[in-house]
């Protein structure tokens, strides 16, 4: 015996010693691996042999936990020796079958048949118990569906009914998603009837794949009916027995065969997709079951997600119950017809309710982007992220306004959550990227700093990311390292074919402010081609730098080539009918950038050139973009002002019509200094008449050195004594009075002494402003003195029109529609409706001068006003 060794003992053999892992309890022999087989054993019950199953066995995401088949004709004494092989051949009567299913198993086996349901790949599905039935929810990114389904058994059939669908983020009715999601996973065992599907048979379909697998017969299942279905703790449990009387249906199995059997064609058809045929037989049960809650809210569903009919399904829902009561749906609702806050309030309710963790998480984020005060939206993220830690959109939401709120502790705790939670080099890549754009985005520079090159431990090559990190050290003022960091970033994009475009504008800039290097930087600026997204910006800048290294000409070629470019991305989005923010378009930053963009060219052109006809151009397309930009407008109506001509009306202008006559008279009074040159005699009283009859020419004979006298304005023609070379008298115009004859200041021996001074002021009737040519006051004068008494008092309607006729007949047809368009914008519908139809003759002139003169650009955009003002 060895040394050592006790009695009793044998000695242990040389070896490894044992694992740590197969010490620990339960880590011993590895598990016997499931046999493929089920295990059948026999039984002698009370006279009778049956054929149980020895141990569960699994089919699928299902456990057969009981199996019992009779054997009928069996006579004893009978010989067990052979066990079940002997009678494997005998067709016996099934007399109980029990079928479990965990929930976890049942989602990981239906979720790869709902792949490409919610979004790309296979969505995160829960299927937990609950009374009567199974809650089962579904989400994919920000689309999340919930629904409840009632359970009701039915002799060998079982009917799974869902209700109270709710959603958000989903492309169609809940309901019908909901129809959708079940029959999907149900596959070829389940069919849709009424609304409900319908697993036919399924106490045969089990035995049929359970004996046959163990060597044995199937049995006959005749009279074999579910007896009860149980919802426990994570699991399911049916059970069928032979000859058992029908299982009590509970409340929401209940309720929902009443809903099926009302609304079960309607569901059919959304299912189909024909959701007007589905509305009106919807509309149809509840003229049966009037506000039906759950009908109301499939068919509020219905037109919501078809839009513009929000007001209609309000209410419908309120019919059936508060609008707040009415969940996600009620919110999305209240949303829809700009009740924000009821919105808010509802879906705070719908997510304090909600079962599923990560639907109720979204509900709170629409909940935080309805809410306009910073500490109740960082509330409301707060709950949502503690529904659903996991959801990525919460965190990012919630780290924004976190920032906002200058928590940059909590924004970058955030920001390491997003970054662990990512998977894989290239998520985590992404995600620090993200995190350090939204830190430099709110100047938050040396926290940006370490994200950047946090970043780029996952992706050293990335040019964003050394240009987001040149950035952010700009922005804490190490500029040369910054323009080192920008340069290597524009290799790297060189050497990966990345479009270098935004670098290009980068580095330009960092060249002109930095390193003050105004010709390195035009030829970066220059370097990027038309058409890509940074190519208006860069004309812009190429021509600002031109302009200060005194290349005017250069210049002037820039700022018309970021005019051309414009001019021909909208021809492009007219003929295209598209939207002008589509990815790579120049437009793609929105009109308001691309015109403050013109607006700046503009006023380089006539800062630096002089350019008053270019800068004009650039304006009107400006306006084009932004008509009713009031910077932009000003801005226009100035340069147009310095460039039409302030004497003679232009040419081609219509005659100036007679003074409209008023509803009613408001007096106006205008101050006018005497003229200092000019001695008129006072008139008589002035009568308007209709026009008189051409007078027939005066003697020269009878013409003595007198001074000239008018005679009263009758119906009948009265003669007149006019100087000895006056031409014979023309017929006067309707309404108007002639000049009144005057002399030279010079002369002094006048023998009219009783001649009054020329009045400092005249008194006017609203649209009588012409009157005041018979006291010698000049329509210019007049036109300024009137002005400024609009700018006095800018509500007196009467001054300006008063106004707007003077302006008419000096043909200053800017200044006039500038002064309609105020009155257009400011006046009220009274005075809207006398203002329109002048502003449109404005128009209509302006646009035809312009297109007379060659000038076509300004011509459709007076085309262009007033279409929109017609249409």
């Amino acid at each position: 015996m060895a040394a050592g060794q006790r009695r009793g003992r044998s000695a242990r053999a040389l070896g490894l010693s044992p694992s740590l892992r197969a010490l620990a309890p339960g880590g011993g022999a590895a598990s016997r691996p499931p046999d493929d087989r089920p295990i059948l054993r026999l039984a002698v019950s009370k006279g009778a042999l049956a054929i149980e199953l020895g141990e569960p066995f699994a089919i699928g995401p299902l456990r057969v936990t009981e199996l019992v088949v009779r054997l009928a004709g069996i006579r004893f004494p009978v010989d067990l020796s052979g066990g079940v092989a002997r009678f494997r051949h005998r067709r016996g009567q099934l007399a109980r079958l029990v079928v479990e299913a965990q929930g976890t198993e049942l989602a990981g086996w239906a979720a790869p048949r709902l792949r490409g349901f919610l979004g790309d790949g296979a969505p995160q599905l829960i299927i937990a118990p609950i009374v009567d039935g199974a809650l089962v929810a579904l989400r994919s990114g920000e689309a999340a569906l919930a629904f409840d389904v009632a359970v009701a058994p039915s002799e060998r059939a079982l009917r799974l009914l869902p209700e109270r669908a709710r959603g958000v983020g989903l492309s169609a009715p809940p309901h019908a998603l909901a129809l959708q999601a079940l029959s999907m996973m149900a596959g070829a065992h389940g069919r849709l009837v009424e609304g409900a599907i319908v697993l036919d048979a399924a106490i045969e379909r089990v035995v049929r794949l359970l004996l046959p697998a163990a060597g044995a017969r199937a049995p006959a299942v005749a009279g074999v009916q579910w007896a009860s279905v149980v919802a426990e703790a994570g699991r399911f449990r049916a059970e069928g027995a032979l000859d058992a009387a029908p299982p009590a249906l509970g409340d929401r199995a209940l309720r929902a065969l009443e809903a099926a059997e009302l609304a079960g064609a309607a569901d059919e058809l959304a299912l189909a997709g024909g959701h007007d045929d589905a509305r009106r037989v919807y509309l149809a049960a509840l003229e049966r079951a009037p506000r039906h809650p759950e009908i109301s809210a499939r068919l509020a569903w219905i037109d919501l997600m078809a839009g513009e009919r929000a007001e209609g399904a309000l209410s419908t829902v309120v019919d059936a119950m508060p609008a707040v009561d009415a969940g996600l749906l009620g919110g999305a609702l209240l949303e829809a017809v700009g009740d924000r806050d009821g919105a808010f309030s509802a879906l705070a309710r719908a997510a304090h309710a909600e079962p599923y963790g990560p639907l109720a998480a979204l509900a709170w984020l629409r909940a935080a982007r309805l809410a306009d005060a910073i500490d109740v939206r960082l509330d409301a993220l707060n709950l949502g992220v503690a529904r659903a830690p996991g959801l990525d959109a919460l965190r990012w939401a919630r780290l924004e306004a976190r920032l906002d709120v200058a928590d940059v502790r909590g924004a970058l705790a955030d920001a390491e959550h997003l970054e662990a939670a990512a998977r894989g080099a290239e998520a985590r890549h992404a995600a620090s990227r993200r995190a350090a754009e939204a830190f430099l985005a709110r100047g938050h520079a040396a926290d940006a700093r370490v994200l950047f090159e946090r970043a780029l431990r996952y992706a050293p090559e990335s040019p964003d990311v050394v240009a987001g990190l040149a950035r952010s050290l700009r922005a804490a003022g190490e500029g040369r390292r910054a323009l080192d960091l920008l340069a290597r970033a524009r290799v790297l994009a060189a050497r990966g074919g990345v479009p270098a475009g935004a670098l290009d504008l980068e580095l330009g800039r960092g060249l002109a402010e930095i390193a003050g290097d105004l010709p390195a930087a035009v030829a970066r600026v220059r370097a990027i081609p038309p058409g890509a997204p940074e190519s208006l910006e860069a004309r812009l800048l190429e021509g600002r730098w031109c302009a200060e290294l005194g290349d005017l000409g250069g210049a002037s070629v820039a700022l018309g080539r970021l005019r051309d470019a414009v001019e021909l991305a909208l021809q492009d989005r007219a003929a295209d009918a598209g939207s002008a923010r589509a990815a790579g378009s120049p437009l793609a930053g929105g009109p308001a950038a691309v015109a403050a963009l013109l607006a700046e060219a503009a006023e380089i052109e006539e800062r630096s050139r002089g350019d008053l006809l270019a800068a004009q151009r650039h304006l009107g397309l400006a306006l084009r973009l932004r008509p009713r930009d009031p910077e932009i407008t000003a801005a226009f109506r100035r340069v147009s002002g310095e460039l039409a001509p302030q004497g003679a009306p232009p040419r081609g202008a219509r005659p100036s019509a007679a003074p409209r006559p008023r509803a009613t008279e408001q007096r106006i009074e205008v101050h006018v200094p005497a003229p200092p040159r000019r001695r008129t005699i006072p008139p008589e009283p002035v009568v308007v008449a209709p026009p008189p009859a051409p007078s027939p020419p005066i003697a020269p004979a009878a013409i003595a050195r007198t001074p000239a006298v008018t005679a009263p304005i009758a119906p009948a023609p009265a003669p007149r004594i006019a100087p000895p070379a006056a031409p014979p008298i023309a017929p006067r115009d309707p309404g108007l009075l002639d000049e009144m004859p005057t002399f030279d200041s010079g002369d002094t021996s006048t023998d009219l002494p009783d001649m009054p001074p020329v009045p400092n002021s005249v008194t006017l009737a609203e649209g009588q402003a012409p009157f005041a040519r018979a006291f010698g006051v000049d329509d210019e004068l007049l036109a300024e003195r009137l002005a400024d008494r609009l700018r006095a008092d800018p509500t007196d309607h009467g001054v300006a029109m008063a106004l707007a006729d003077v302006l008419e007949r000096l043909g200053r047809d800017l200044d006039l529609l500038a002064l309609l368009s105020a009155r257009l914008e400011e006046g009220d519908e009274a005075a809207r409706q006398e203002v329109a139809p002048r502003r449109r003759d404005v128009l209509v002139r302006l646009a035809a001068r312009a297109r007379a003169e060659g000038r076509a650009a300004e011509a459709e955009l007076y085309e262009m006003l007033l279409h929109a003002e017609l249409g």
